[in-house]
């Protein structure tokens, strides 16, 4: 009878192997796909490894009218990861949240305020006062607005499909945006309605500091 069964299992294909994804580009990973970082002089990401947890997508008007950002973790550890520029242009833009106290320690608060006023333009200049030695390597010391209007975040991962066209499907915020002179760094603010207040670090780096990437198990 097992005989029978093999000879009917191979006869109908069921036997196939299934080729085994390969994964070449960080804007091909996927939930549950591992990437391992080389050195880098950012403090929490050199030389370590991390999951991807969770993939979101955001409407940031422009030419990131549909950008991808990758939620990688790693033992307790988060960061926000996406890829920018096109062919051998590409950077990886690896992002860090802070908290408003860590925000302190890096800008003049009264400054930082400024910033988020309406009333007072969009050509801000953020200075650094200081860099907390758990940001090292995630600062730079002068950082110039380019950016300053409204957004939307989308829950979920839509490179292959369009961004719903009814902009109340997706979470808007006020997107602020700088970046600093030799453009290596870069700061983020989204303020979302009710005061709810994300800031980011951003550092800029080459897709060579991506020593693995492995995708997911099964």
């Amino acid at each position: 009878m097992s005989l029978l069964k093999g000879v009917f299992n191979r006869w109908s294909g069921s036997d196939k192997e299934v080729p085994s994804r390969v994964l070449e580009s960080p804007k091909d990973l996927q939930v549950g796909d591992i990437i391992k970082f080389g050195f880098a002089a950012q403090e929490g990401i050199g030389n370590k490894t991390f999951t991807v947890e969770a993939i979101n997508t955001s409407d940031l008007g422009g030419e990131d009218k549909k950008k991808t950002f990758f939620t990688i973790e790693s033992t307790g550890e988060r960061f926000r990861l996406a890829v920018v520029g096109n062919g051998t242009d590409e950077l990886l833009e690896i992002a860090r949240q802070v908290l408003p106290d860590d925000v302190r320690q890096v800008f003049d608060v009264d400054a930082f305020i400024n910033l988020l006023d309406p009333d007072t333009g969009v050509n801000h200049i953020l200075e650094r006062i200081a860099e907390p030695a758990f940001l090292n390597g995630w600062t730079a010391p002068v950082y110039r607005q380019e950016a300053g209007h409204n957004a939307y975040s989308y829950s979920g991962d839509y490179r292959d499909r369009r961004l719903p066209d009814d902009a109340d499907e997706g979470e808007a915020f006020s997107y602020y945006f700088l970046v600093s002179d030799d453009r290596r760094f870069a700061l983020e603010v989204q303020v979302y309605d009710g005061g709810r207040t994300n800031v980011y670090l951003i550092t800029y780096l080459p897709v060579s500091k991506i020593e693995e990437l492995w995708p997911a198990k099964g």
